[in-house]
């Protein structure tokens, strides 16, 4: 604790409803009034502010106007510099010309990387890593993977002693167990819909299953209208739920069956491991750290892009209340070993803290 609230200045690529806003989130609320907060959204979405509470300071920056790498780490350094910062976070490949800045200005940094979008969901774009390796040496990078670990030690070549392996947490009070089982049969997904996250991929895989199952998917983004237009060609018409953004997810776990994560890239995704802490049975694509994540002996996880083994690991559980039980109970307890929110938000302040030293 300092006699005065540090001045954290975020940039993201975007401030929209993700694990990195969440976990971000998480964050504030742990710090408390240890820090007050800047937070700007390079593309103007800030639609995770919704889940800060009152006793967060924070104030939202418009994203600067002008446009060109040179350009834009010109405005965000004189930026940085009206902003008095103590500290700046900076979030993704979309917040790089920040890195730039703030290493401009001579202020302390720690950046995030959380994974990628689907243009680098397989391979990646070379002259990003180019920059990468240009801009982040030196510099603490977080990563939640082991996957991104390897990522950031071969390709951007980044020193082993600042890549940070800092996994995500949850908060296991909020994400609890459904007193009661669901009514029906409930597939259930959380995440923006975007095309990442291929709930295409999981439509695709409900479509074959039998008619009593329903979908909901939690989540807004710009893919809503073709996967309700993709719905109806399926002919699954009123099985798909679009329940939209909602500011705390938790209620939404305990009203699914099984959680299914059908991304085409991911790292180490929030909604998955709040599905764990809820109970649930999960089936999942093979993306960043899932395999490591889920009970080895559970064979739940799928290649990507294949409706078809999506489908075949949700039958099974589809029928056996008991094996879904069992399930969902040890994920429970891998989430209450390895990832409770506390232990982990503690990591990512030490690492805050060393910094602004």
């Amino acid at each position: 604790m300092t006699e005065r609230a540090r001045r954290f200045v975020h940039v993201f690529s975007t401030f929209g409803a993700g694990g990195p806003q969440v976990r971000a989130v998480q964050l504030m609320h742990h710090l408390g009034g240890e820090a007050e907060h800047v937070v700007m959204a390079m593309d103007g979405n800030t639609d995770a502010r919704e889940m800060l509470g009152d006793d967060v300071q924070v104030t939202f920056a418009d994203a600067p106007q002008v446009r060109g790498f040179l350009a834009v780490r010109r405005s965000q350094a004189q930026w940085l510099r009206e902003q008095r910062a103590d500290l700046v976070l900076t979030y993704n490949w979309g917040a790089i010309e920040t890195v730039a800045a703030a290493k401009k200005a001579r202020l302390p940094l720690v950046h995030h990387e959380d994974g990628f979008g689907p243009e680098e969901a397989s391979k990646r774009i070379w002259r990003r890593s180019l920059m990468r390796r240009w801009l982040l040496r030196s510099v603490p990078v977080i990563v939640p993977s082991t996957v991104l670990v390897g990522i950031a030690r071969t390709e951007w070549r980044l020193r082993e002693a600042n890549v940070l392996h800092l996994v995500n947490g949850v908060d296991l009070q909020r994400f609890t167990v459904a007193e009661k089982p669901v009514a029906g049969l409930v597939i259930g997904t959380v995440g923006g819909l975007r095309p990442e996250k291929d709930h295409a991929n999981l439509l695709r895989a409900v479509a074959t299953l039998p008619e009593n199952v329903t979908v909901c998917l939690v989540g807004s983004g710009k893919l809503a209208a073709d996967l309700r237009q993709l719905a109806q060609q399926l002919g699954l018409g009123d099985r798909v739920v679009f329940a939209g953004q909602t500011s705390d997810t938790s209620a939404s776990y305990r009203g699914f069956t099984v959680f299914v994560l059908s991304s085409r890239t991911e790292q180490m995704p929030i909604a998955m491991l709040e599905a764990m802490a809820s109970g649930l049975p999960v089936v999942a694509t093979d993306v960043g750290d899932v395999r490591k994540i889920l009970p080895a002996d559970q064979n739940c996880v799928v290649a990507r892009e294949d409706s078809q083994a999506l489908a075949a690991a949700i039958a099974p559980l589809l029928d056996d209340p008991a094996l879904r039980a069992s399930m969902g109970q040890a994920n429970r307890r891998i989430v209450e070993q390895r990832y409770e929110s506390t232990t982990c938000l503690e990591r990512f302040c030490a690492v805050y803290r060393a910094a602004l030293q």
